[in-house]
């Protein structure tokens, strides 16, 4: 895709429902997360879908029949968008993303914007010197239980648990780490309060005829103290997501897929004297209530609208891009240089 995208001048595309004006959105990708990104456009309030781009066209016209818009194969068909969702293949995020924001239009891009933390910075770069809005896709930040976990801790974190396994996808491009640790990795960055990791050590496997590394372990010690130990696979047999966040007074046992968080704190120990010695300790259980708002993509593409209508800060989002893919990255190149297991490959 080389060609410029004209912008519309001189007259707002929005479609007016009822009294409120909803955004044009595009979309780049027809995938199965394109899919999902189109659903919730076709059913916020606050955009419709009036474009979509995939080099498979009949894809794309399945996806625009479901839920609208005009289907293209190439990027043309964005003049008349005011905001466009990235969900093509990591490996076009960065060709896809330098035309869009050169031309002015903002970008919600799936995660990661790129496999190289120079690269993500580069897109990073030109959306502040054009001023643009960028987003990428960290949707664990709009689960409901994520929100409340981080509104709940009230002393220092001291370990995270975090485990993300799955069973394995039909058509990814990427390695486990950049297509399911980085999420968790993001996740560990906000309820730490951390922005970077003192040290990372790694190990991944490869299975035998694959190419990509399917299950990534890592431990992170992170400048505030904190450590955190990381999980993610693609060999699993069941889905879990879920995080056990230890801080210096409770434990937080997060399941990010139920959405529920229980938390555990000691109350008080004491040893009993009456018969023979014995150690006494109590716990009080709580379960904090989550407000569930609404699905996650959903939320995230909600607030992308916000950042563009000026309710959101478009510099804090954009700030709040690199250090994932930057840690994601020093978590490859620990894998790289770990030495591998028998009859595995780090």
């Amino acid at each position: 895709m080389s060609q410029q995208i004209p912008r519309p001048t001189g007259r707002s595309h929005r479609r007016r429902l009822g009294d409120r004006a909803q955004l044009r959105f595009g979309l780049v990708g027809a995938g199965s997360m394109g899919s999902n990104h189109a659903r919730v456009i076709a059913e916020s309030t606050s955009a419709t879908l009036v474009a979509v781009i995939d080099p498979d066209l009949p894809q794309a016209q399945r996806l625009a029949d479901i839920y609208g818009g005009v289907a293209s194969s190439g990027l043309e068909t964005v003049r008349t968008c005011d905001a466009v969702v990235v969900a093509a293949p990591t490996a076009r995020h960065v060709e896809i993303g330098k035309q869009l924001l050169a031309d002015g239009m903002p970008v919600l891009m799936e995660k990661p914007l790129a496999t190289s933390s120079q690269e993500v910075a580069s897109l990073c770069d030109l959306a502040g010197a054009r001023a643009v809005p960028l987003m990428c896709g960290f949707v664990e930040r709009f689960n409901a239980v994520v929100r409340t976990l981080t509104q709940s801790l009230d002393a220092p974190v001291v370990h995270i648990l975090s485990l993300r396994h799955s069973p394995g996808a039909s058509a990814v491009s990427s390695s486990v780490v950049w297509d399911l640790l980085i999420h968790d990795i993001d996740l560990v960055l906000r309820v730490s309060g951390d922005h970077e990791a003192e040290t990372v050590s790694a190990s991944t496997v490869v299975p035998e005829g694959a190419e990509l590394a399917e299950l990534a372990d890592c431990i992170l010690h992170f400048p505030s103290g904190a450590m955190a130990t990381l999980s993610a696979s693609r060999l699993s047999q069941r889905k879990l997501r879920s995080m056990l966040v230890t801080t210096t007074d409770a434990v937080y046992d997060v399941d990010l897929l139920r959405q529920d968080v229980t938390v555990y704190r000691h109350v008080s120990a004491e040893y009993l004297m009456t018969g023979s010695p014995r150690f006494r300790s109590e716990t009080v259980i709580d379960i904090p209530f989550v407000r569930h708002a609404g699905e996650p993509l959903g939320l995230q593409l909600e607030h992308f609208v916000d950042i563009l209508e000026g309710r959101a800060d478009r510099v804090a989002e954009l700030r709040s891009i690199p250090p994932a893919h930057r840690l994601a990255e020093r978590v490859v190149q620990a894998a790289a240089s770990a030495a591998p297991a028998p009859g595995r490959t780090a």
